[in-house]
């Protein structure tokens, strides 16, 4: 049976950082690995992994999560591993948050958009980039 397992840890790889991003992906290579930002914008990878019960599964990702520490650059935050079936039906019902675009973001913070681009590099403020567009989730602006 296989598994997908999300793994998290707690730093953060920016869109310019392509030389960790590889390194990540080389590590996890044999797990067939999606490399992005989580929610928070905490490195993240979701790998497949074959087993014969959760049990063996959560063991697996563990040790995976923590073989690729050195990579991520930090260490494990979460670990979140369940049948594929189960992650495919989950990933499909996530509701598409509200967006922002840096100006919309800018203008609720009363900063400006090259700020609020500072602090999507830096990861101070949560985004995501959609092509080379950055968008904000409204939720986060509020912490920001």
């Amino acid at each position: 049976m296989d598994f997908n397992a999300r793994i998290e840890w707690d730093t953060r790889i920016s869109a310019n950082d392509l030389e960790k991003v590889d390194s990540l992906m080389d590590a996890l290579e044999p797990w067939h690995p999606a490399i992005g930002a989580s929610v928070r914008g905490f490195t993240e990878a979701v790998v497949t992994l074959p087993a014969e019960s959760i049990r063996q599964a959560i063991s697996a990702a563990n040790a995976i999560a923590a073989e690729a520490c050195a990579e991520a650059g930090g260490n494990v935050l979460a670990i979140e591993v369940m049948p594929t079936m189960e992650f495919d039906t989950r990933d499909t019902l996530s509701p598409m948050p509200d967006l922002l675009s840096v100006t919309q973001a800018s203008t609720r913070l009363g900063i400006s958009p090259q700020a609020v681009r500072q602090r999507l590099e830096t990861g101070s403020l949560i985004g995501a980039k959609v092509g080379s567009t950055w968008v904000i989730p409204t939720e986060h602006l509020v912490t920001a």
